[in-house]
């Protein structure tokens, strides 16, 4: 199960908005770098190395909105022999094998995975933007869980497997 943290509409909105933060930052810094190293008659260097800072913070912000440079996903997978996930677009990815967690745990805010080695990895739930994504998470987070026999919020299931064969 793939669930994407962002739709395709928020996405788009989220790249107008650096873009049109870029264009103002750019604007804006190199009006100041004119200003400081040309108008000027005594040339101001360190404000124009700051605007020169501001200008290239802001093409890197317009080449976000434009695609030039991508944006990493942000995602959580849940697939039979892991759990992958990425809550920001600038964070890292973090992947759990199901063989290592021996127990979960849900609240409303986040989700604890106890593992076997004895440590605690957190899913931030609050890192989610949409309530209704979140809710999604964690019913996907909770049937596989299930589904693997793990225990869950201190209860153990013996979900009973389907016979095959017969």
């Amino acid at each position: 199960m793939y669930i994407s943290l962002y739709t395709a509409r928020q996405l788009r909105k989220i790249k107008d908005r650096l873009l049109w933060l870029g264009l103002f930052m750019a604007s804006g810094g190199g009006s100041a770098l004119l200003f400081n190293l040309v108008l000027l008659e005594e040339a101001r260097w360190l404000w124009g190395m700051a605007a020169t800072g501001i200008i290239l913070a802001g093409l890197y912000l317009i080449a976000l909105g434009t695609g030039k440079i991508l944006l990493k996903s942000a995602f959580v997978a849940i697939s039979p022999d892991k759990i992958s996930y990425r809550l920001n677009f600038y964070s890292k990815e973090h992947c759990l094998s199901w063989s290592g967690v021996a127990a979960v745990q849900f609240s409303d805010n986040c989700v604890l995975f106890d593992l076997q080695s004895g440590h605690q990895k957190s899913l931030l739930l609050s890192g989610i933007e949409s309530h209704n994504m979140a809710s999604q998470v964690v019913l996907g987070l909770q049937l596989a869980a299930l589904d693997r026999n793990i225990t869950v919020n201190g209860v153990r299931f013996n979900v009973p497997r389907p016979m095959t064969g017969m």
